[in-house]
């Protein structure tokens, strides 16, 4: 029986196995040792509420081969709970550990708790299935048969940290660990081996206690390292401590970050952190059917733990059946073999220890208003740790668009004389901040490069410097301690005083009345458009209209534009939602090409969250964008493409109207810059 439909039953609130009198349940207790604050407990009764419902179902309906003198008998699961962050775990451990009526143990999150458990309940044969990544456990308790752990060890997460760093461009790391927990030393002990494997060179290991956590953090910000490591669920002062020395350092941090208990905590300070934490097989559809059950997203290690009961449920069956008096360790081994459908994929194990789990889904998350959103999925092998981690990033690559390098693409130009831009920030209020940062950051950019007032049309609602919500009043920045964009700024209209139409016109150099400022581009000039906003399938949206910049118009504006010979060349940068279903409008118009944020089933990401505004400063493929231009300005379009592809993650990049606009190998952004 496949994970989904053993969800779809347990999502079926008539499937009420308990209420049926005619079956005589046979009852065998497990203990659950889990964080039960933050609401954490609820997660938890919640996850296996899912699988025991499935499996109860298939027993109701007599589809399992039972013998004939248990006929009319099922299997049935009761579970005792124990918070893990509340009791004493040695007297616990030995308590359970000579229970005859608990047939095993679930649980065991953080790996101090989980090695004391192991070493209580493995020597006895009792089954101990744990969500703890330590590799040490893995190593110690292998040859009791005992030991069933259901996520591969930090081993694997950190070579995927260090290789999400190098799949971001980044040439230094350094790592924030505390090695005195046996979490935080595996990483300590193998990232610096690991970081060498994959090219990366290290700047700093800071072996950090609760009490000099903000000293080690303060001396990691210092390095500025491309990225961090951060090895601690202790988000707000890690933060701090960056804010504070203005690095630029990007944090990844690990699973300690992913959760309900993480949310509850931090709240809004914890807004915009990332980093890679193991979860559910994206193919399972686990994720979205507890969320559609229960109204929110699972906990860190749901889906693990729901492996866990699924495998044990079936093993306890399967003893339950047979005739010989198996032990439920042998039993357990015999699904393993089976390799059934979980949460996480198939639950398959090594045939020869059966101890750990061969492969582990981890996501590369985002925490974004208050969400965990889901950037990237890895999934490992289970051997050739490297290779096989590298080979995950690199799927991204395969996924590029591929373009021809050839001198004659057929397309001709006159020579250039000037450059013109119309630069758009489609929204408005304090919550899109970003959205008028960015404009305003492109405004800057070409200023710096030799544009003139008189060449820019510059449109945003402008409500963000001086909004009530800004503490500092003149003030707009697209990463925190950043330049002041706001300074020595012409804006030419206020979104509100436009309607999407007017755009065609401004392109189309219509001056009016109503529209006094208007690019005068003629057959020998080059336009660059930058948009960024908010955008849905077929639109990118305008402030809070109903109907925004629209494919048709789109098409409409840009063969009015080629009609009228108001372009050499024509670039258009957009960042928003969906764009490319607005800007696959441009197919087969000469000279032009639009490089989107979002494909059109995409949304776009934003990025660089700032704690003391509570906003979004910037988007992550604008800030790539930008960082790219300022350091590169002569950068070659494929090379571009190529570094917004790698850096925005969750949404894949795209170009559009490549053959109509001419080899982009050797098209460059000086055409738009210098």
């Amino acid at each position: 029986m496949g994970l989904l439909a053993l969800l779809l039953m347990a999502c079926n609130d008539h499937n009420d196995v308990a209420s049926d009198e005619h079956i005589d349940w046979q009852v065998r207790k497990v203990a659950v040792v889990l964080p039960m604050q933050h609401e954490q407990q609820k997660h938890w009764e919640q996850t296996i509420e899912m699988a025991i419902n499935g499996v109860n179902e298939i027993q109701k309906q007599n589809i399992l081969n039972t013998p004939n003198e248990k006929k009319g008998q099922r299997v049935k699961m009761e579970f005792e709970w124990y918070d893990e962050e509340g009791v004493n775990m040695e007297e616990l451990a030995e308590e359970l550990a000579g229970r005859d009526d608990i047939v095993a143990v679930v649980g065991g999150k953080f790996s101090a708790d989980a090695a004391i458990l192991a070493a209580a309940l493995c020597p006895a044969r009792k089954p101990f299935l744990t969500i703890a990544t330590t590799e040490e456990l893995v190593r110690a308790y292998a040859s009791t048969g005992s030991l069933w752990a259901m996520v591969e060890s930090d081993i694997t997460q950190c070579e995927i940290l260090l290789s999400r760093a190098l799949y971001y461009g980044a040439k230094t790391v350094s790592l924030l660990a505390n090695r005195e927990t046996l979490y935080g030393k595996t990483f300590v002990e193998w990232f610096g081996f690991q970081a060498e494997e994959l090219g990366l060179e290290v700047k700093g290991i800071h072996d950090f206690r609760p009490e000099t956590l903000a000293e080690e953090s303060r001396k990691a910000a210092e390095e500025n390292a491309d990225v961090v490591i951060c090895v601690s669920k202790e988000i707000e002062t890690i933060e701090e401590a960056f804010k504070q020395n203005s690095s630029h350092s990007r944090r990844l941090y690990s699973d300690t970050a992913y959760g309900v208990d993480v949310l509850n905590r931090f709240g809004t300070k914890a807004e915009g952190i990332e980093g890679i934490t193991f979860g559910a097989s994206p193919e399972s559809g686990f994720d979205i059917l507890y969320e559609i059950k229960y109204g929110q997203q699972p906990t860190l290690g749901a889906a693990q733990v729901y492996d866990a009961v699924i495998m044990l449920y079936w093993a306890l069956i399967d003893q339950f059946a047979s005739s010989d008096n198996q032990s439920l360790n042998s039993c357990m081994r015999k699904v393993a073999d089976a390799h059934i459908a979980g949460a996480c994929g198939p639950i398959a194990f090594d045939h020869n220890v059966y101890t750990s789990v061969l492969s582990t889904t981890y996501y590369h998350y985002l925490l974004y208003q208050g969400r965990y959103i889901i950037l990237d999925y890895i999934s490992s092998t289970g051997s050739h740790r490297t290779d096989a981690t590298l080979g995950a990033w690199n799927w991204k690559a395969e996924q590029m668009q591929e373009f021809k390098n050839e001198d004659d693409s057929g397309v001709t130009y006159p020579d250039l004389d000037q450059k013109w831009a119309l630069l758009v920030a489609g929204s408005h209020e304090w919550i899109n901040y970003r959205h008028q940062a960015d404009v305003l950051q492109m405004y800057q950019i070409l200023r710096h490069q030799g544009y003139d007032d008189d060449h820019i049309v510059l449109i945003m609602e402008d409500d963000i410097a001086n909004n009530a919500s800004n503490p500092q009043k003149g003030i707009v920045q697209v990463r925190p301690n950043g330049d002041n964009l706001y300074q020595n700024v012409n804006i030419d209209y206020h979104t509100s005083q436009l309607e999407p139409s007017d755009i065609k016109h401004i392109l189309c150099g219509e001056q009016s009345e109503k529209l006094p400022e208007v690019l005068h581009a003629d057959k020998d000039d080059n336009v660059l458009i930058f948009w960024s906003g908010h955008g849905s399938p077929g639109q990118m949206l305008w402030l809070d209209r109903t109907e925004g910049f629209t494919t048709q118009l789109a098409r409409e504006t840009f063969e009015a534009m080629h009609q009228g010979e108001k372009y050499r060349k024509l670039l258009c940068l957009t960042e928003a939602c969906y764009s490319g279903s607005v800007m696959s409008a441009t197919e087969g118009i000469p000279g032009i090409l639009a490089i989107t944020a979002a494909d059109p089933n995409e949304t776009s990401k934003a990025d660089i969250y700032n704690t003391d505004l509570h906003v979004w400063m910037s988007n992550r493929y604008t800030a790539t964008l930008h960082d790219c231009i300022i350091n590169s300005p002569e950068i070659p379009l494929r090379d571009l493409y190529y570094r917004l592809f790698i850096n925005t993650v969750g949404s894949h990049v795209t170009l559009y109207n490549v053959a109509g606009y001419g080899n982009i190998y050797h098209e460059s952004m000086k055409e738009f810059l210098k």
